[in-house]
């Protein structure tokens, strides 16, 4: 399974709608989902009229993919409204993101992750974001939530034996390109992945078993999406490749900067599928 975690084109200011739409329309015949609003979007940059454009925008151009919607707000009662929001745009599931900066205790986390889930009827993907959210997910309270057969996992925090034990529970996809090879092997059934909004016929390739040179190509290209603050890189990517036309960011982030630019300018781009 291979989903991507869009990224969101800013001009002047504003979400360009022209470059979102090219960007998914690239996605169309080689992805299995998309995700919407996430952390590559800069979620928590966006104000909610523009989180139901993008939306809306994504569902408008490939009503035939899967749609997930990030939820990222700590307060429970807020992101349970932001995931009642996204299923009425006609989300097919969530990203739920753990509480950031206030640090829940394990059984407030489960209580959040209940009750954001009980206002909709779509499917819940949790998420371990350690270094997004500043704590590493209790694992018996995920196996326990596992146990209802409704929630999947997207695993961004690098602990292989952590992936592998919760694979036998339950769905996990991997959410560090540069980790996926490896969490293949431990179960991963797929990937959420930043790399494939500039490569994704690229990306599925690695999930169904790919050549030496296409796995050393998509290792070079995780690690360039990693050179600056996920999506500072790939914005830029995204621009050399001619799908945005600008790379822009919001504040607190800053435009890539020239050794970033640099490395990037030396990939040949118009071979990157």
């Amino acid at each position: 399974m291979l989903i991507t975690a869009l990224a969101t084109p800013f001009k002047e200011g504003k979400i360009d709608s022209r470059s979102y739409e090219k960007l998914i329309s690239r996605q169309k015949n080689s992805v299995d989902g998309l995700l919407a609003v996430g952390t590559t979007a800069e979620a928590l940059l966006l104000d909610d009229c523009e989180k139901k454009l993008l939306i809306t925008l994504a569902k408008g151009v490939a009503p035939q993919l899967p749609l997930w919607v990030g939820v990222e707000n700590a307060d429970t009662k807020k992101a349970t409204k932001d995931a009642v929001t996204a299923e009425k745009l006609g989300a097919n599931g969530i990203l739920l993101a753990p509480p950031a900066f206030v640090k829940c205790t394990p059984k407030g986390y489960l209580l959040h992750v209940k009750q954001v889930a009980e206002a909709v009827d779509i499917p819940v993907m949790l998420y371990n974001a350690p270094s997004r959210c500043g704590y590493v997910l209790d694992r018996r309270i995920v196996e326990k939530l596992s146990e209802s057969g409704r929630y999947m996992l997207k695993d961004a925090g690098g602990n292989l034996q952590f992936t592998e034990a919760l694979s036998a529970k339950m769905t996990v996809l991997c959410g560090n390109d540069g980790l996926l090879s490896e969490m293949l092997a431990r179960g991963a059934k797929g990937s959420v992945s930043v790399v494939s909004n500039v490569a994704p016929e690229l990306t599925r390739k690695i999930i169904r078993g790919a050549s030496e040179e296409d796995s050393a190509l998509f290792g070079l290209l995780a690690k360039l999406t990693m050179l600056e603050v996920n999506p500072v890189a790939v914005k830029y990517m995204l621009y050399k490749k001619g799908i945005f036309d600008a790379y822009d960011v919001r504040l607190p982030l800053t435009k890539a900067c020239g050794a970033t630019r640099k490395q990037i300018d030396a990939i040949d781009w118009e071979k990157i599928q």
